[in-house]
């Protein structure tokens, strides 16, 4: 079961454009709850999201908890989504295009900040970025193709 709290500090940002509504006046959320997940749970929540018609985790999140209090459902977005195969098949190449970019923005880093270390030079040299460049084209033409399907 996971884990959850919340803060007790107001959180610094808060987005006024997702934020639900009272009368006329704007209410912002000032609150976080943090819920830890294993990488199989966030990928089964990130498939159900998109199942949903959800692009964001958090706010499929919040409205389930809601539907699940207050009884509320929200229509499924253009009839229904993506199939639960294809959604899982998404939040998978998210995860690895999200592990291909933090791979590629440490690369940077060290690049910009003229410390390469050597392993990595020699990663450099094999042809990484070649490599890199080729799948995330491949993942993103997978997505578009799903895409297409929706």
């Amino acid at each position: 079961m996971a884990t959850e709290t919340a803060s007790r500090e107001p959180r610094t940002k808060t987005r006024t454009t997702a934020s639900p509504t009272v009368g006329a006046a704007v209410v912002k959320r000032t609150r976080t709850v943090a819920v830890r997940l294993t990488d199989a749970e966030e990928a089964a929540w990130i498939a159900a999201a998109l199942v949903d018609g959800h692009r964001q985790l958090g706010a499929w999140v919040r409205e389930r908890a809601v539907a699940g209090y207050l009884g509320k459902v929200r229509p499924k977005a253009g009839g229904g989504g993506l199939s639960p195969e294809d959604a899982a098949e998404v939040a998978a190449l998210r995860q690895e295009m999200t592990k291909w970019g933090n791979n590629l923005n440490q690369v940077a880093k060290a690049i910009n900040s003229g410390q390469v270390p050597p392993v990595m030079a020699e990663h450099l040299e094999k042809g990484w970025l070649n490599r890199c460049g080729q799948a995330l084209a491949r993942m993103a033409d997978r997505l578009d193709a799903l895409d297409d399907q929706g």
